[in-house]
């Protein structure tokens, strides 16, 4: 029988947030019941922030440095292959629900074409069965007028503010019901089409939550006590903060931005009550997902077709949520990469993975689930023989991989204020199990031992005691760069029988009997 996939992605979802993961506060009964039954890899990062960036990494299995469709708004080669494009090949009609924030390539297009005019485009080869990006969630809107709610412009539903100054920071609760929530109408739309499957399918579920504004419906808006949760790291004040390293005042200095999604954070006013509140709203926009997940989880298991499906969950990319004295996502933080990885197959066992993945790996795990060829230029690696527990095993990682490209068009200050040349407006980290090495371009290298120093206070990189681990760091670096150089063709051959390509080691291609 022809298999299922169900691929739930929620935007901005840090590791941590979860029942499982030991989050005392985090209500998340329906994502915690799949994890006891599925494999959930704790240990597990994405390539690159922002969300385009993120998606775009994990949907086409290439690194960052691969794709270069590296901060909203990059356009993506349209030669790379896809998740989508890969199942259609094996017979799949891959359907959107949500967004995937991809920027077409302009090439080819013609001028007016609205896709050049978005960074919020589909990924190739989806069908857009409800897509709701950010910026004009028309479907939504048109469904919120069909009840009754006044919306003058679509593309201002999400932009919307609700807190006053004397009320603090956190906006007040969405006067919007949850049951016409965003969130809701997306999981709804898919309940519906799950209820009337008769075929299998390949259904891509993308929630915007709990991405900011910071704003849900009751009763997700009061359903964490601020009082239960703890404080953010800050080591210090905001200024010994901004010492730390020179992109670090730049980033915020974002804050006060208006133009940011986060310029009503302005941290140096904001009380600890303030941040209490800002944290209890996110983990509610994390409760109401994990609701309407469960609404969705139910009408699989009532379709019949949860023992012939494979579900993953997971999300773009982290949150700071306060950390460091920052918002959003960025730098070379942990809570801004490292996110979670459920999957669940009918053979799956059920375990908690602390191995190292990485968001490339999805790719190649779906494909190879479904019975297909994986793409000899994707990086990732097939994870069914841990999920599934085969007796071919994967060799654990020795280190992920991510970046952050801060060269963002509609972002000048790190080129004007710090005098960089775009090409020098990134970073790439290479983090083990007992170490994290930070490499720019052109500022002098960070490195903490986050064994000893899990919260990064301390810089090692100008210890000379450190000097060859800092070398090692770098020459791997170096090395992962070097493997996983682009090689769309750079493995085949034309000989005088026609073209040959030559594969890599079993670990590469997966290949199970």
């Amino acid at each position: 029988m022809k298999k299922s996939v169900l691929f739930i992605c929620a935007d901005q979802w840090r590791w941590d947030c979860f029942g499982f993961m030991g989050h005392k506060s985090a209500h998340t009964p329906n994502i915690d019941k799949l994890v006891s039954r599925s494999t959930a890899f704790r240990k597990h990062f994405t390539g690159i922030v922002p969300c385009g960036p993120a998606r775009t990494t994990m949907l086409t299995g290439l690194y960052p440095f691969i794709h270069r469709s590296v901060y909203n708004g990059a356009p993506l080669d349209k030669r790379f292959t896809s998740i989508p494009l890969e199942a259609r090949k094996l017979g799949y009609k891959p359907t959107l629900y949500g967004y995937t924030d991809t920027s077409y390539d302009p090439r080819g297009l013609e001028k007016n074409d609205p896709r050049l005019f978005t960074y919020e485009s589909p990924m190739y080869g989806f069908d857009q069965v409800c897509h709701l990006p950010q910026g004009n969630p028309e479907l939504w809107a048109n469904h919120l007028k069909l009840h009754g709610y006044e919306v003058k412009k679509s593309n201002e539903l999400y932009n919307s503010r609700h807190a006053k100054k004397g009320e603090g920071f956190v906006y007040k609760a969405w006067e919007i019901p949850t049951e016409h929530s965003d969130t809701s109408f997306l999981a709804d739309r898919a309940v519906a089409d799950l209820q009337n499957a008769t075929e299998p399918f390949f259904m891509h579920i993308s929630f915007l939550k709990p991405h900011p504004p910071f704003v849900v419906s009751e009763p997700w808006h009061s359903l964490i006590d601020p009082d239960s949760l703890e404080p953010p790291i800050t080591h210090g004040t905001k200024q010994e903060m901004i010492n730390r390293h020179p992109i670090l005042k730049n980033i915020m200095a974002r804050y006060d931005d208006e133009n940011s999604y986060t310029s009503e954070i302005n941290y140096p006013e904001l009380t600890k009550q303030d941040i209490s509140r800002i944290q209890a709203v996110y983990l509610g926009m994390c409760a109401e997902v994990d609701s309407n997940i469960g609404k969705i989880l139910q009408a699989l298991d009532d379709s019949g077709q949860m023992d012939n499906t494979m579900i993953i969950f997971t999300s773009d990319h982290g949150e700071m949520l306060g950390d460091y004295w920052q918002w959003g996502k960025n730098g070379w933080w942990d809570q801004s990469y490292r996110i979670p990885l459920i999957v669940h197959t009918p053979n799956c066992k059920t375990q908690l993975i602390d191995q190292m993945t990485e968001s490339v790996d999805l790719a190649p795990t779906i494909i190879n689930w479904l019975g297909g060829d994986i793409p000899a230029d994707w990086n990732g690696r097939s994870l069914l023989s841990i999920v599934e527990n085969t007796q071919f095993q994967l060799p654990p990682r020795e280190f992920v991989v991510f970046e952050w490209d801060f060269r963002e068009p509609y972002y000048t200050d790190f080129i004007e204020k710090l005098k960089l040349a775009p090409e020098e407006c990134n970073l790439t980290v290479i983090r083990s199990n007992e170490w994290k090495y930070v490499h720019f371009p052109t500022f002098p290298s960070l490195l903490y031992n986050i064994n000893n120093d899990p919260y990064e206070k301390d810089n090692l990189a100008s210890n000379p005691t450190y000097d060859s681990i800092k070398a090692e760091m770098a020459g791997k670096l170096l090395s992962h760069r070097m493997l996983h150089a682009e090689r769309q063709l750079s493995n085949t051959k034309l000989t005088s029988t026609g073209p040959q390509t030559f594969h890599g080691p079993p670990h590469r291609r997966i290949l199970e009997s």
